[in-house]
């Protein structure tokens, strides 16, 4: 798609654009993610029309300074809001009923490890989501689905489907706590030792926002310290995340790679959707640019 437009040069390394491309010449730059689109960069190609990330957040994006500068910004949002809620459902699930402990025991010849097993059953528990996106509005009907009381807190976005809490009310009262807030300055570090000192000892966290929006130290401390039953995510800050901190979590971490959007169908439709948005803006840019 992008060829029938215009040449494509595709980057080995997404945080090192090639020295041989020429800055001038240079109208669109796609990201999958871990490439940086910044202020620099645009000063750095001054011809910029439209910048985009194949992917549903921003936050590698520098969208201020894009706008400033008249540079359209193009993603896929929504198109991974299905893919990333079943994900965090099966995080749920998983850490709830200890689904990595049990499969390793298994593997490694262990049956006896449903000797005095006991898996906690979602039924009747307490789901709290924090942000109420796309993303959090599926998980909380999920949640419903499974039975779950279900509660929210959403700094822009309200639903009369479930039950709206202050966070400190809803983070105290939640038996799951399912993290589906952007990343946004004011949301960067929300979950701080303070609010996981909020949370039941027998709660359970799930994350498939971003990393940054935990403390990752306090919550070591807070799972090691026994004021936390369990963490599942799809996501870390930095990625990837040190073993060290994975191994201090033992059996209470359920972690995957990064991984929640990329399903058979979501990949291809969020490259799919960013690259249509980049050929429109180019298209309606005005003509000698």
């Amino acid at each position: 798609m992008l060829e029938d437009v215009d040449e494509v040069r595709l980057m080995a390394d997404p945080l090192v654009i090639d020295e041989s491309v020429p800055r001038d010449d240079v109208l669109a730059m796609l990201t999958r993610g871990r490439g940086r689109i910044t202020a620099a960069t645009f000063d750095e190609f001054p011809s910029l029309v439209v910048v985009g990330r194949c992917g549903a957040g921003l936050d590698n994006i520098d969208v201020a300074a894009a706008r400033d500068r008249g540079i359209a910004v193009v993603n896929a949002p929504g198109a991974t809001t299905a893919a990333v809620a079943e994900h965090a459902v099966l995080l749920m699930l998983g850490i709830a009923r200890r689904l990595s402990v049990l499969d390793a025991a298994v593997k490694a010849g262990h049956w006896s490890v449903r000797d005095g097993y006991t898996g906690a059953e979602l039924r009747g528990k307490r789901l709290g989501v924090v942000g109420l996106g796309a993303i959090g509005r599926r998980v909380a009907a999920l949640g419903q689905a499974f039975e779950m009381e279900v509660g929210y807190w959403s700094p822009t976005s309200t639903d009369d489907r479930f039950r709206f809490l202050e966070l400190d009310e809803l983070l105290a009262t939640a038996d799951v706590v399912q993290l589906c807030v952007a990343l946004a300055p004011d949301t960067r570090g929300l979950i701080d030792a303070r609010r996981l000192a909020l949370l039941k000892p027998t709660a359970l966290l799930v994350n498939t926002s971003r990393g940054a929006i935990l403390d990752h130290g306090a919550l070591v401390e807070a799972i090691t310290a026994g004021r936390l039953a369990g963490y599942a995510t799809d996501v870390w800050e930095p990625e990837p995340p040190a073993t060290a901190e994975l191994a201090a979590l033992g059996d209470h971490l359920l972690v995957t790679p990064h991984v929640a959007a990329i399903t058979d169908v979501t990949y291809r439709e969020i490259c799919v959707i960013t690259a249509e948005a980049a050929i429109a803006a180019l298209a309606e840019r005005p003509m000698g640019v």
